[in-house]
């Protein structure tokens, strides 16, 4: 292997191992996700004391990511087996990226580009049923084309059965993610050219596709959307908003980042400088990052309870951009300098990103101290005044932190993820736990604001504080 492919492999493995640094990742809802798969566990050993109240929803697109964390919580704990699948989703992503641009004849010094991203916007906000989609979409995307590209004499069921079985998959791991990957799909179908029989032909997957989305909406989600959607309605980001969104994303977070804004407009620039020449001798490189283009100026930022619509997208626009470089055979000014310039540009993020999630394990070590203040099994109220993590430079790490217990403890947090139709465990229709929350975990730096139980009949006792860190106990009026 040469010294330039084993370094590439080497900082996959040592990027891909960051997400074991520390008890907790800073990501916004990945604690919402641990407490859906402890619920989801204790319901089915039939444990839990709100076994009444709840039921699993099978039929979800979020099912293989939290199903396959499942399996492994009975092993680990949950947050380690939540660990153990973003690590093999990310290995994952970067190995599918590498066989895309194979597939598609890019030159393969591009394969760097596709290491930062899955730490960008989906990883702070923690959208780990995404990211555990991203893989997917690749292995989806290099199936789509070998389907199109499939030879006259091929018979077309023979084409499209491994295509069913990926899309399958995806459908369960993540619904955008899905719909996303389908677009591709087809426009690599229409970009093939062939005679209308044999598009017909090819295109009946993406059919069955969609009778299986309209069965979903139908079953599962229409009531529920409707509604919602009357209330708070789509809503577009604007193009250009979108396209500034774009080249931050793929980083970080909505705010700026002086340390890692630089990143992306040097990502964009540096297989230029390599001397690459655009890949016209396989036009098909072109269509995922066209989709992806149309994805950002035509689907809604938001809609009902789903956020970062397209911005989470941002996680592809690195490898599909690499796609569109062929390896030249011409010299180019600079490309010795240029050769080592996306190496060091990933080993500047991963050194970055190290230091941030080591600070954010000393940053967020009080929380364990609160934690092992209250027992097990019990109701509690998160009321987490200030979000923000200096640490980890994310301004939502702390916002669903409390659910932590749920996950370690078998306790039920408020605001929890059951309240949404989409997830895995939800509410039984007209069902709610009932009686108040026994426990309330407060994060304030700084002095507790006076008014802050003003809605309780009765003032509650602080049993533990720790840091900014503060657990309450729900006491009788005297």
């Amino acid at each position: 292997m040469p010294i330039e492919r084993l370094i590439f492999w080497i900082v996959v493995g040592l990027t891909g191992a960051t997400f074991w640094i520390g008890p907790y990742p800073p990501m916004t809802d990945l604690p919402q996700h641990a407490g859906q798969i402890s619920l989801w566990r204790a319901l089915l050993a039939g444990t839990s004391p709100w076994q009444a109240v709840f039921q699993i929803n099978y039929f979800t697109p979020y099912l293989v990511g939290s199903g396959v964390a499942l399996l492994l919580s009975f092993v680990v704990p949950v947050a380690a087996a939540l660990k153990l699948v973003l690590t093999l989703a990310y290995y994952g992503f970067v190995a599918a990226c590498v066989l895309l641009r194979r597939r598609m004849g890019a030159d393969r010094r591009v394969d760097w580009l596709a290491v930062t991203g899955f730490f960008g916007l989906a990883y702070e906000y923690g959208l780990f049923p995404f990211l555990v989609a991203a893989p997917v979409v690749m292995v989806f995307i290099v199936v789509a084309l070998e389907h199109a590209r499939a030879p006259q004499g091929r018979p077309a069921w023979v084409a499209g059965s491994g295509l069913c079985l990926v899309g399958l998959v995806l459908f369960f791991t993540h619904g955008l993610a899905f719909l996303f990957a389908n677009l591709v799909g087809v426009a690599f179908q229409l970009r093939e050219r062939r005679a209308f029989g044999r598009l017909l032909a090819g295109v009946v997957p993406y059919g069955l596709f969609a009778v299986l989305c309209l069965a979903y909406v139908l079953t599962q989600v229409h009531g529920a959307l409707w509604a919602s959607n009357a209330q708070t309605g789509p809503q577009w980001p604007g193009f250009f908003s979108g396209v500034k969104h774009f080249l931050s994303f793929p980083i970080g977070a909505p705010r700026l980042d002086w340390l890692l804004a630089p990143l992306v407009p040097l990502f964009l620039f540096l297989p230029l400088l390599l001397g690459c020449r655009f890949n016209r001798q396989d036009k098909s490189a072109f269509v995922p990052m066209v989709v992806l283009l149309l994805w950002l100026a035509v689907v809604p930022d938001s809609f009902n309870e789903d956020w970062f619509v397209t911005e989470r997208f941002a996680l592809f626009l690195l490898p599909f951009y690499g796609l569109l470089f062929a390896p030249s055979k011409q010299a180019a000014r600079l490309q010795a300098l240029a050769r080592f310039g996306l190496p060091i540009l990933c080993c500047g993020f991963l050194a970055i990103h190290v230091a941030r999630l080591v600070s954010f394990a000393r940053e967020s070590q009080s929380f364990d101290e609160v934690l092992a203040a209250i027992p097990p099994g019990q109701r509690a109220e998160a009321r987490v005044l200030d979000i923000d993590s200096p640490a980890a430079q994310n301004p939502m790490a702390y916002t669903s932190f409390p659910l932590w217990y749920q996950a370690e403890k078998g306790g039920l947090v408020d605001f929890n993820f059951a309240y949404f139709p989409t997830q895995v465990v939800t509410y039984r229709a007209g069902k709610s736990p009932g009686g108040s929350q026994r426990y309330i975990f407060v994060r304030k730096d700084g002095p507790l604001p006076a008014g802050l139980f003003a809605d309780k009949a009765c003032k509650p006792v602080l049993l533990k504080s720790a840091g900014p860190w503060s657990v309450f106990e729900n006491v009788p009026c005297p």
